[in-house]
């Protein structure tokens, strides 16, 4: 019987996982998305199916609510000690996620963000899954981590040129 449930909860987790990524490509090329920001994005959702099928068939074998608790902790605190800077990563890539299937921005839109004196206006270059690349009208290149652009506000620009920032140019 357990068997039989494993390999139903693992044919149920692919299924999920094709559908989803096959959901992902056909959004992305609807819009037009680069294929490698496609593939971060579904590789992303098929790690997520994978970790749903590992706990569920753990569940299914036994694994109770205080073994559950005891390996939580224990990874918790394997990542609270070896990768403590993952967590910033961790949340840039849930940024990217989120810029993904929302569709604010694109690869080619000019913004300007607004960050008092840290204020970036340019054109999108590249989209990834920790950060993105805005290149200015000088070609100056400005790496920027996606949940700034959550945690910011940003303008969409229209229009062929770039509006000039006055406020961050030094006079000569």
């Amino acid at each position: 019987m357990k068997w039989g449930l494993t390999i139903a909860v693992i044919l149920v987790a692919w299924l999920l996982s094709v559908l989803l990524r096959g959901a992902t490509r056909r959004l992305g090329r609807r819009r037009d998305f680069s294929r490698a920001r496609i593939f971060q994005t579904a590789v992303v959702i098929n790690s997520a199916c994978v970790v749903l099928a590992l706990l569920s068939i753990g569940i299914l074998w036994g694994l109770n609510g205080s073994g559950l608790m005891v390996f939580a902790t224990s990874m918790m605190a394997l990542l609270g000690v070896a990768l403590f800077a993952s967590w910033s990563m961790l949340s840039n890539t849930t940024a990217a996620i989120i810029l993904f299937f929302s569709a604010p921005y694109r690869v080619g839109d000019r913004i300007r963000l607004l960050d008092g004196d840290n204020t970036v206006t340019g054109q999108i270059r590249y989209m990834g899954l920790i950060f993105i690349t805005v290149q200015d009208e000088l070609g100056h290149r400005y790496t920027l981590p996606n949940n700034l652009l959550l945690q910011k506000t940003v303008i969409r620009l229209r229009g062929d040129t770039l509006p000039k920032d006055q406020k961050h140019c030094r006079a000569d």
